[in-house]
């Protein structure tokens, strides 16, 4: 038949809230763990961060050295940065390698794989017919037995 639990069954968890919402105004609205937190947050005030003295100071040092450092390489007037003569002396392609026997700046010649860098020459492209390298000055193409290339501003 009619059941009284089953219909204050709902009413139980407010009328929980409302006891204890009144059991704590009744203490005053206080408790222990609110002095004990108002400790820890006094201590946290006063603590200060670690830093790594070491590792801030390479860091500063690493961001001089960039801001010294030209953003673009001046081609033009004092201070400009000269072109690299680069010379292509042979070609090497393999299933497993692309590599050119490059001279850098009157240096010997020595192979240099695809996206390998030496002397601030980076070879991008390797074909039959020559190679694109990058340079503080641009890209050049140079072919085979063309000699030093000179950069297509240089051409103008």
């Amino acid at each position: 038949m009619f059941d009284i639990r089953a219909s204050l069954a709902p009413l139980a968890a407010p009328a929980g809230l409302v006891l204890a919402f009144g059991l704590w105004l009744a203490l005053g609205g206080h408790s222990p763990a609110d002095d004990q937190m108002a400790g820890v947050g006094a201590r946290l005030d006063n603590v200060r961060p670690v830093v790594n003295r070491a590792a801030a100071n390479a860091d500063v040092a690493a961001a001089a050295r960039a801001l010294a450092s030209p953003v673009f390489a001046l081609t033009t007037g004092p201070g400009a940065v000269p072109d690299t003569p680069v010379a292509l002396t042979g070609i090497a392609v393999t299933g497993t390698r692309k590599a050119a026997l490059i001279s850098i700046g009157g240096k010997p010649a020595d192979w240099l794989d695809l996206g390998a860098t030496r002397d601030g020459v980076t070879v991008m492209t390797i074909n039959a017919a020559g190679v694109t390298v990058d340079t503080a000055t641009g890209f050049k193409t140079v072919g085979l037995s063309s000699g030093p290339a000179s950069s297509p501003a240089a051409a103008k």
